[in-house]
């Protein structure tokens, strides 16, 4: 059997060398674990410990030699049991610092003066916590905004749309070319859209007084965010430049 399926469900390479060994043998001493697994006596015990802990490994002393055996099988969903136990622990824990996380993190992020973010969960987090801080009145000024990326990030924006209407917070979109995405995106309320060409190959949002995200769709996805009133004052002059020469 393959130790990757017991690795992907928390033991270590050797671990799962070391179980599936005393799975084949039966009770066995530790010179015969090691015959069987090819590891080094080095750690062995340190090993055999650590399955103990997990419930997967018991001893036992026989004429003052120690034998060690595998738990059934059936014992890993008890350990992934006690497993899920202690995330939900872990994250109720987590759940009652958060406010004081982010509290040192907002700290923190005034002296950062910009701040990039990859892949689609990290441009979600990006987007996420630019618009956590609007509010009410703050508008947001996208341009270069074209439906040619990967679908989840249009039905993100389309869903994101949904909640700036319920927070009541504006926007106006320059789009680089006419689209079905588009289309979708005018039905939304407190939008406004208009079109020019081939404005930009990435996308710029101006997210209320200080906050300016770059978006690169191609792979590797990125975003930058930069937190700096007077470069989003700029951005938000080109747009509004723009805005005027732009198709409704």
């Amino acid at each position: 059997m393959d130790t990757k399926i017991l690795e992907k469900v928390g033991l270590t390479k050797n671990e799962s060398i070391v179980y599936l060994t005393l799975l084949r043998l039966g009770t066995s001493k530790t010179g015969d674990i090691l015959n069987g697994s090819g590891l080094n006596s080095g750690k062995i015990y340190e090993i055999l410990g650590s399955l103990k802990v997990k419930g997967l490994v018991s001893e036992s002393i026989m004429n003052n030699i120690r034998f060690f055996s595998a738990a059934p099988p059936s014992q890993i969903l008890g350990w992934l049991d006690i497993k899920k136990e202690e995330i939900a622990t872990d994250e109720e824990i987590i759940r009652k610092e958060l406010p004081q996380l982010e509290m040192l993190r907002k700290e923190g992020v005034k002296e950062v003066k910009s701040v990039t973010y990859t892949g689609f969960r990290g441009f979600k987090t990006a987007v996420e916590e630019a618009f956590s801080a609007l509010e009410e009145g703050d508008e947001i000024l996208g341009m270069g905004i074209t439906s040619k990326k990967d679908r989840k990030f249009n039905d993100f924006w389309l869903r994101f749309g949904e909640e700036r209407v319920r927070r009541k917070i504006q926007a106006k979109n320059l789009f680089s070319e006419r689209s079905g995405f588009m289309s979708s995106y005018e039905k939304i309320r407190l939008t406004e859209n208009r079109v020019l060409q081939g404005i930009t190959p990435v996308t710029v949002d101006v997210f209320g007084k200080d906050k300016v995200l770059v978006f690169n769709y191609s792979e590797p996805t990125s975003c930058i965010v930069i937190y700096d009133e007077n470069t989003a004052t700029s951005f938000r002059n080109f747009f509004y430049q723009l805005w005027k020469i732009a198709k409704k």
